[in-house]
């Protein structure tokens, strides 16, 4: 998946410093997490996954995705699934831009 870096056991407010440094540097950034204490950094991430099962209603409600499974495996699936999606919603906008330039 591409995953280069990963940086456990912060406390809360050391993880929303960590996910907004990290944007400064790379723009895209991802916060994996399920409790209470992640709910924080969830927020201001580029993408925010919540682990669904074990996760607190806090971390699930502030999170972009829910995964419902807790297993990260299922993260690599999100993500095709995701960019898939992006394929499909630009090819429909092509199209119908193509479709009123004809009308």
């Amino acid at each position: 998946m591409g995953i280069d870096q990963v940086f456990a056991e912060r406390l809360p407010e050391d993880k929303v410093d960590l996910v907004k440094s990290l944007q400064k540097r790379y723009q895209t950034v991802a916060m994996v997490g399920d409790g209470i204490n992640d709910a924080p950094a969830l927020a201001p991430a580029s993408v925010g996954i919540a682990m669904g099962i074990s996760g607190s209603n806090v971390a699930l409600e502030t999170a972009n995705v829910v995964l419902m499974a807790d297993r990260l495996e299922k993260l690599e699936a999100a993500i095709r699934l995701g960019r898939r999606f992006q394929r499909v919603v630009q090819q429909n906008i092509v199209f119908a831009l193509s479709f009123i330039g004809v009308l």
